[in-house]
């Protein structure tokens, strides 16, 4: 198992490198308040932190695009969320059309707020893919540690970093299992047989947490103590 989608050049030193895990956590933190502190901020807010974002790129010498990639993962998901907002907010018509025979109008302050929610997120998952990518996973645990961040949490956070290795190993696997298992160009059957494989695959993941939650109450673990 060797895995280092998360913080996969953590271990590179340049300037950001070499800061404090406290300092960057606190500059990053400041970044994601200003960004989102306001409903529809000036336009210059999101342009501002998205310069600093390349600037910050540039000085950890990282691969280029790679921070951006990452933050891609996120604009799905804050595509379909605000879907509804340019349609829903009342303010001066943008744009108007007809669908199926039904006006549709697209308001300026809806379609502002729709874009405006696509780039906080996006910027967002930029910054703390950075963050990542220039600290060691271990250094951010102390330095949250070290902000009196709860010590459950931090256990949490913990785990989560340690056995989503192991889920991947897990999918990887199953990836190979439906590779052998060719179904050639039937798209009914690969859907019928994807339930039952999801399905197991959550099976494996909840019988491996259930097995690693009793090796550690055998060797002590406890809540309480946390």
């Amino acid at each position: 198992m060797r895995h280092g989608f998360l913080d996969k050049y953590s271990d590179r030193d340049s300037f950001l490198h070499r800061r404090d895990a406290r300092v960057k956590i606190v500059a990053v933190g400041a970044v994601l308040v200003g960004l989102n502190v306001l409903r529809t901020p000036p336009w210059y807010i999101p342009a501002a932190a998205a310069a600093l974002l390349a600037a910050g790129v540039a000085v950890s010498r990282l691969p280029l695009f790679y921070v951006f990639r990452r933050a891609a993962l996120v604009l799905p998901f804050a595509l379909v969320i605000g879907i509804f907002l340019p349609f829903t907010t009342e303010g001066e018509t943008l744009l108007t059309f007809d669908v199926a025979g039904y006006n549709v109008e697209v308001s300026h302050a809806g379609a502002r707020l729709y874009a405006t929610l696509v780039a906080k997120a996006y910027l967002s998952l930029a910054f703390a893919a950075l963050l990542l990518a220039t600290t060691p996973f271990g250094m951010l645990i102390k330095a949250l540690a070290w902000f009196r961040v709860p010590a459950f949490f931090l256990a949490l956070l913990s785990f989560t970093y340690r056995y989503v290795f192991v889920f991947v190993d897990e999918l990887g696997r199953f990836r190979r299992a439906w590779g052998v298992r060719y179904f050639g160009r039937r798209p009914l059957a690969q859907f019928l047989a994807l339930g039952p494989a999801v399905g197991a695959l959550f099976i494996r993941g909840y019988e491996r947490a259930e097995r690693v939650w009793a090796a550690m109450l055998s060797r002590g673990y406890d809540t309480n103590a946390l």
